[in-house]
């Protein structure tokens, strides 16, 4: 089993407008997480991603924050509203073990539509084909936003952001105490926007190893540390 890695979330002190802005603090002053390849043998060495994704988490005692600022000369989606099967297209996602066991995680997913997806996953044998999906479920005050920025246009900056703020009660967390540790992963799928369902690139923070692509291994979330 390779090494998992591991993410220090500072806390922050004051709050801030859910917008989708991604120049303004905290997230100019939080160094990027760069998001790479999900697949692969090497953890470590995994491939750059050709349209690449840089993720921001923080909190505030009451919230998790989560940024994600995509590259992305062709972003596309034709679905909307909730829980549609958004990650045919594409999406960013979360998926949150506050408990600090994997096996049972939330998601939560947008894409550049503003479509969003929320739900609990009931994962005891650590593979898709056993896993149970709760739709029914509501992230109660999640706040979100998206931005879509000069796509198409040839301009540098060409992409979508992503801004998330989510209530610790809405994942039946308590406030953190200082360095309360979850289980957690991140995800990016671009597709071409031709070809709906295939091809494609597919990024994650922690790799999961599989090929083809598969997220839902929680035995490979790496570690939040909330500070």
């Amino acid at each position: 089993m390779s090494k998992l890695p591991l993410l220090r979330v500072p806390r922050i002190a004051h709050t801030f407008p859910i917008d989708a802005n991604r120049n303004k603090a905290p997230w100019t002053h939080l160094a990027p997480i760069a998001l790479a390849a999900s697949h692969g043998r090497d953890p470590e060495n995994r491939a750059r991603s050709v349209q690449p994704t840089a993720l921001r988490v923080c909190h505030d005692g009451e919230r998790l924050y989560v940024a994600f600022d995509c590259e992305d000369h062709a972003a596309w989606g034709t679905l909307s509203g909730r829980n549609q099967p958004i990650y045919e297209e594409e999406v960013v996602e979360a998926f949150l073990a506050p408990s600090g066991d994997p096996r049972r995680y939330f998601e939560l997913e947008a894409s550049p539509r503003g479509a969003y997806f929320e739900a609990i996953i009931d994962n005891p044998d650590g593979v898709r084909r056993t896993m149970r999906t709760d739709l029914d479920w509501v992230c109660e005050g999640w706040e979100r936003a998206v931005s879509v920025h000069g796509v198409g246009a040839g301009r540098s900056g060409e992409g979508w952001s992503v801004e998330w703020a989510i209530p610790f009660a809405a994942l039946g967390a308590a406030a953190p105490n200082a360095g309360e540790r979850w289980r957690a992963n991140f995800f990016r799928i671009d597709r071409p926007r031709r070809e709906r369902g295939t091809g494609g690139e597919f990024s994650a923070w922690a790799a999961t190893l599989a090929e083809p692509a598969d997220f839902h291994l929680p035995d490979r979330f790496g570690v939040l540390v909330l500070e």
